[in-house]
């Protein structure tokens, strides 16, 4: 934030302000005299963030300041953590030597800066899938953006249709209160659907309908709710198989499969 001060009604305020705009200053607050009215004017229009008639402003150019001053401080706290979380949740987590791994976390590098392509980890138990979806959330453009996740086979299904797309109170007996889901609660960022696997068929067309729509509904609302999330499903299922024994929708195979990773075996890799 910067201060633009103004000796006077005339001036090159707008001028100044342009080549501030173009030089990516941020929000400029402009300072003139009390009785600059057509100045304020012009400073506005101009895209001045504020504009403060001294004296009288004075106690508001103070707040403005401090204000401002608080929020770059936010800023750059926040920027430190995102680099921590990068630090934490980088590649080299991911064990092995192999081809087939360099494989994975190539594909993964590569689709990182894509933030809403849906993908799909699949791989045995323990080769890392949970690793390489926290590697591409933190350090992808939804970093800043809360990390969700579920295991879809640790919950039945009506506890985990209740947990991923929320309910009003009273849209069953326990429901109490309110509660978003987590689509809701991973809004902007990534909700990762860990073992998509063993999702039951009933609630594998109602995702299929979310990810189309970008929306969801509660549990007992009829009021649908935008939602902007990346979806990363895991599994060690083999969902080709299983969509042939009827177990998995087809369509929602290739809606979540739009970039395919497959992380080879912990006896495949080399040390």
């Amino acid at each position: 934030a910067l201060l633009l001060v103004v000796a006077g009604e005339e001036g090159a305020a707008p001028e100044r302000l342009a080549e501030l705009a173009a030089a990516g200053a941020g929000p400029v607050a402009v300072v003139g005299a009390a009785a600059s009215h057509r100045l304020a004017v012009q400073a506005i229009r101009a895209g001045a963030a504020e504009f403060f008639a001294l004296p009288a402003d004075l106690e508001g150019l103070r707040a403005w300041v401090l204000d401002r001053a608080e929020s770059a401080r936010a800023d750059a706290r926040a920027r430190r953590l995102a680099e921590e979380e990068r630090r934490q949740y980088d590649f080299s987590r991911l064990i092995g030597e192999s081809d087939g791994l360099k494989e994975a976390i190539r594909v993964a590098a590569r689709i990182i800066p894509r933030g809403s392509a849906t993908v799909l980890l699949t791989g045995e138990t323990g080769t890392g899938k949970e690793l390489l979806a926290q590697a591409i959330h933190y350090n992808g453009p939804r970093a800043a953006a809360p990390f969700v996740e579920v295991n879809c086979a640790a919950l039945p299904p009506n506890l985990l249709e209740a947990e991923l797309f929320g309910y009003e109170k009273g849209a069953f007996t326990d429901a109490s209160a309110a509660k978003p889901g987590l689509f809701e609660a991973a809004h902007g960022g990534t909700l990762f659907l860990d073992e998509i696997g063993e999702l039951p068929l009933e609630l594998q067309a109602k995702l299929l309908r979310a990810l189309e729509d970008k929306r969801v509904r509660r549990l007992g609302s009829v009021r649908a709710l935008d939602v902007d999330v990346r979806i990363i499903a895991a599994t060690h299922v083999d969902l080709p198989a299983a969509i042939r024994d009827g177990r998995f929708r087809e369509d929602l195979y290739y809606r979540l499969g739009v970039v395919p990773i497959r992380l080879p075996p912990l006896r495949e890799r080399g040390e």
